[in-house]
């Protein structure tokens, strides 16, 4: 259910951009843009896989060339896109889509599915929900509240489709112990300590600064060796955690109070010399009046009366409240999770043609390749990369796999996807050659993708 609704959430927010687009009200003969196997596929239908197309075409001609304006439409139409120019294959993959949609809708029907009643309401209710907020701006684009439910009610079979395969119960057989085995083989269950090589102001430290990290790197790992078990090393890697934050911390206020000291020195050496000046100033001053009243006696006396004050001390009364049993302060214990800290790093999968500068890994491409290439389990290590030292062990990430962890039944849904979304799509490649296509070219022509403002 929750990979659902990431669809239908991802569908509502493309269809609200899209449905922003000038002149794409559907006239006589544009109301369908083309016909599958004797369906006919509604232009606001079509209107959305256009714009699905049309990002998806975007951030591949992006990916061949970084320097491109993606919003510059001249620059896009020389751009080619597996041998086609990008507009083709806008249309193209727009076409498929709209094939796709229709084979779901078909083959849900052969299949015999049926939807829930609960399932029923949620489309219903984000249909009605959303007509209310949009509909002057539906309307005005000629869509209708018909598409709008056709293609949220089109999310939810293709999931009753996959389940029907694949799901628990499904025709595939697909059982626990695969889900699990493609699980462990593509996630690493890990637990490090990333150390900066860099001081405060992000400069390289310098090889007594390195050291330094290294001395400590080294005291952790022999520590970590001498647990006595996953639960100790765990707690052993959270004390490593904060004894290194407070080093951070403390090195961090080392190189603010230097920086201080340093202006104060040099306000302390200002300060000196102007009270120097000062002083000279008076001295001489000074030296001036004596010498004019020299010759000057003084026969006036002074005297000082001194006054007796009498201070009275009014007494202070300090009242003290009694504690009382329902004044006491109720504490409430919070359990943290052993494994708050840790980490589920997966396999990086790439799409052909992916640059390696590209892509992502976590965290680092030196750590993740000692993860999945060489380290033991239970085994801790550390590994240095250019600008970070880590402390790192990746424990055995089966037992975590509980029914309250990380084999909960979002989680296996999430797995089971993964595993088998490719083969879904492979069948409704292979329902969809089976079918006539007739496109509508006047709806072809009217709609035009660059027309979809975004904005």
């Amino acid at each position: 259910m929750l990979r659902k609704w990431k669809r239908i959430i991802a569908a509502v927010l493309s269809t609200a951009m899209i449905f922003t687009c000038a002149g794409c009200t559907s006239g006589k003969n544009t109301a369908y843009a083309l016909t599958v196997d004797g369906y006919q596929v509604k232009a606001g239908i079509y209107i959305y896989y256009s714009f699905t197309a049309l990002t998806e075409a975007k951030n591949l001609a992006a990916k061949q060339d970084e320097n491109l304006d993606v919003t510059d439409e001249d620059a896009l139409k020389k751009v080619k896109l597996d041998g086609k120019d990008f507009l083709d294959y806008v249309k193209d993959k727009t076409t498929e889509s709209c094939i796709n949609h229709v084979a779901v809708i078909k083959h849900f029907d052969e299949l015999g599915l049926s939807l829930t009643d609960d399932e029923q309401k949620e489309i219903n209710s984000y249909v009605e929900s959303s007509w209310e907020a949009n509909e002057e701006m539906f309307e005005g684009n000629g869509i209708s509240k018909d598409s709008l439910k056709e293609i949220m009610t089109s999310s939810y079979k293709s999931d009753s489709i996959f389940n029907a395969y694949y799901g628990e119960d499904g025709s595939e057989n697909v059982t626990d112990d695969q889900l699990k085995e493609y699980y462990t083989e593509n996630n690493a269950r890990v637990r490090y300590i990333d150390m900066d090589l860099h001081d405060a102001d992000g400069n390289d430290l310098d090889d007594a600064g390195k050291k330094e990290i290294q001395d400590m790197a080294d005291d952790f790992l022999k520590r970590a060796k001498a647990a006595s078990g996953e639960k100790e090393m765990l707690e052993k890697f959270d004390e490593f955690q904060e004894e290194y934050d407070e080093f951070v911390t403390a090195q961090a206020a080392e190189a603010s109070g230097e920086e201080a000291a340093t202006e104060a020195e040099t306000e302390e050496e200002t300060t000196e010399a102007v009270i120097e000046a000062e002083t000279e100033a008076e001295t001489e001053a000074e030296a001036a009046e004596d010498e004019e009243s020299a010759d000057t006696e003084s026969d006036s006396e002074e005297t000082a009366d001194e006054e007796t004050e009498t201070e009275e001390t009014d007494e202070e009364a300090v009242t003290t409240a009694p504690e009382s049993e329902e004044d006491e302060e109720t504490t409430t214990t919070t359990t943290t999770s052993p494994y708050a800290n840790e980490r589920v790093i997966a396999v990086v999968t790439t799409e052909e043609g992916t640059k390696e500068e590209d892509v992502t890994y976590t965290p680092s491409k030196k750590c993740y390749d000692w993860i999945f290439n060489e380290a033991e389990t239970g085994v801790p290590a550390i590994v240095e990369d250019e600008d970070t030292m880590y402390v790192i062990v990746r424990f055995d990430i089966t037992e975590r796999m509980t029914d309250d962890d990380l084999w909960s039944e979002s989680n296996v849904e999430n797995v089971r996807y993964d595993m088998f979304s490719d083969d879904l799509q492979d069948m409704l490649d292979s329902w969809g050659n089976e079918y006539e296509v007739v496109k509508n070219e006047k709806a072809y022509k009217r709609y035009d993708p660059f027309k979809i403002e975004t904005e």
